[in-house]
């Protein structure tokens, strides 16, 4: 199993590897949105309160996909109304209100999103309510809101400060995985949260967070990365800071999903991926922590 997981991972990191070393971004926005809607198809068939869930779940899914390349060619790609272009020069968006609403509108979803995952996510993860049916309006609405923000804050941050940046802030949530894996196996001890993920324990998160510490300090020194961004603005004490409540975000959003599937009664959100089980699987945390980044690049970036 192991062999097979890291195997995938390696599949996985070349093609995402190539794709963004492609001058034409479109495979990469391709890609990155295919990916979003098998996510937001695997989230909804355990959320969506219907017998006919797994074809509504499909249906939102195509839909989803369609917006997003809709979304990408009419406000993000060439020169008219290019999001990503007017961002290097703010007072255009007052010539483009549907690009600037369109924005706008995404920014705050950043926001709304992050304030989610920070404070009521973890609520629900401690609470370790696994009894009730995984079937919530409340839910599905969710996963759709979640899906869409990590979608834009992903590929705006691609597009607008290139493929290293993107990889800076990815490598934190990796590291914070990986090492949680390996730490946890390798120390034991209490567990994390029993009543939501019994393998999870709580040395392992400390090990994803150091690794994360780590990182951060590193790649602080690295031109046109993540952490460079923060040191620029809120110093060494800054980015040990916001790493660790990326940390935190990206292990909740771990537990989000284990909670969903507990619920749900399944062990992965599919079998799409040998030795990851399904996308929502591979990307639980990515999903989390990007739209928080996205928070930390309006703040600190478009100022």
């Amino acid at each position: 199993m192991l062999i097979t997981r890291i195997i995938t991972a390696i599949v996985l990191l070349i093609v995402l590897a190539v794709l963004v070393s492609l001058s034409d971004p479109l495979y990469f926005v391709l890609f990155i949105s295919l990916a979003s809607a098998i996510l937001a198809y695997e989230w909804l068939r355990m959320t969506w309160p219907s017998k006919a869930k797994e074809p509504i779940a499909a249906i939102v899914g195509i839909v989803l996909f369609i917006a997003f390349v809709l979304v990408y060619w009419l406000f993000m790609s060439g020169e008219q109304n290019n999001i990503v272009t007017m961002l290097h020069q703010p007072l255009a968006l007052n010539a483009s209100p549907w690009a600037t609403t369109v924005f706008a509108t995404f920014i705050m979803l950043q926001f709304f999103i992050s304030f989610i995952w920070i404070f009521l996510i973890p609520m629900t993860i401690y609470m370790g309510n696994t009894s009730v049916s995984s079937e919530s309006v409340m839910h599905s609405l969710w996963a759709i809101f979640a899906v869409c923000s990590a979608w834009f804050a992903i590929l705006a941050t691609y597009l607008f400060l290139g493929a290293w940046f993107l990889l800076s802030f990815l490598i934190v949530i990796w590291a914070a995985d990986i090492f949680a894996y390996f730490g946890g196996r390798y120390f034991g001890g209490a567990k994390l949260a029993p009543a939501v993920s019994p393998g999870k324990t709580r040395s392992g998160a400390l090990c994803g967070m150091l690794a994360v510490t780590i990182w951060m300090l590193a790649s602080a020194y690295m031109e046109g990365s993540f952490a460079a961004l923060i040191l620029r603005d809120m110093g060494l004490a800054g980015v040990v800071g916001i790493g660790l409540v990326m940390a935190v975000v990206s292990i909740a959003g771990d537990l989000y999903e284990s909670l969903i599937k507990r619920r749900a009664n399944v062990k992965d959100s599919s079998q799409l991926l040998p030795g990851h089980g399904g996308v929502w699987d591979r990307l639980d945390s990515v999903i989390a922590v990007s739209p928080l980044a996205m928070c930390f690049v309006f703040l600190f970036y478009l100022q």
